[in-house]
């Protein structure tokens, strides 16, 4: 085990000199390093199964990282594996692959990615991030993000009065709008699921890649599955003037991804 952990150790450090190198270096995957790091951090690909998964946050996103990092080593992760250092998890950085432009425009290999109702995943984000997490250093974190008064705190409204006054590049990978957190600009995309059929397609999508037997596959994605937010919820948070706010912030992913705004 030793001498395993040490090869992964070695292994581990030259995945991160790749991506410190494709963060550093000008490409078009971003104007900034911060950017080119959030878009080698996003993108998970296995050139065995022949797949491209862009994260998407408040969108499954815990489930699909845990259970694809999962299957594609057969349940046994690295040793010195951390799910939000991907330079130590088996799937793939766009920084580790030779030739990623030319992988982009490969059909053999299936892109796609989770999307959601703007109204529900804005629920989502304020509920996790802004109520459960109140007083937390991520609270504080998010709440100076927002320029706002870090130990102040903050209703739904203001939230999201908060977010229409920045930038989409200022934005939390946590209330980005989709169109950019999926970099839908960059990626030509072969299915983009919608959330809202998550539950029901979820088994078919991981038995496309990794065809397990039933009850196999049925105890990883229990394992790894969080539960969903309802969508009762929205006349709760929403007001006929917040939908319009969030209608004019996230135009691009009504727009997108055909979400109907009433």
């Amino acid at each position: 085990m030793a001498v395993f952990s040490l090869s992964q150790n070695i292994e581990n450090l030259g995945r991160y000199l790749k991506r410190a190198r494709f963060v550093m270096l000008p490409n078009r995957y971003g104007p900034t390093p911060i950017l080119r790091a959030r878009f080698n951090d996003a993108v998970f690909i296995s050139l065995a199964r022949r797949y491209l998964l862009s994260s998407n946050e408040k969108v499954a996103n815990s489930t699909l990282r845990a259970t694809f990092q999962s299957l594609e080593c057969g349940g046994r992760l690295p040793p010195h594996y951390k799910p939000y250092k991907r330079w130590t998890g088996p799937l793939l950085q766009p920084s580790d692959i030779a030739d990623f432009d030319r992988l982009l425009g490969d059909r053999s290999v299936k892109k796609f990615c989770v999307v959601r109702h703007p109204y529900t995943r804005l629920i989502s984000c304020y509920r996790d991030k802004f109520v459960k997490a109140h007083g937390g250093s991520g609270y504080r974190r998010k709440m100076r993000e927002l320029g706002l008064p870090s130990r102040a705190g903050i209703s739904f409204a203001e939230f999201l009065q908060a977010v229409a006054r920045q930038r989409q590049t200022e934005m939390n990978s946590h209330w980005r709008i989709q169109y950019y957190n999926v970099f839908f600009d960059l990626i030509r995309y072969d299915e983009v699921l919608r959330y809202e059929q998550f539950q029901a397609r979820f088994p078919e999508l991981v038995g496309e890649f990794y065809p397990l037997d039933q009850e196999a596959q049925r105890a990883i994605i229990t394992r790894n599955r969080q539960p969903q937010s309802s969508d009762e919820m929205v006349d709760a948070y929403f007001t006929p003037e917040l939908k319009a706010l969030a209608q004019d912030i996230y135009r691009l992913d009504f727009e997108t991804f055909g979400y109907d705004p009433g």
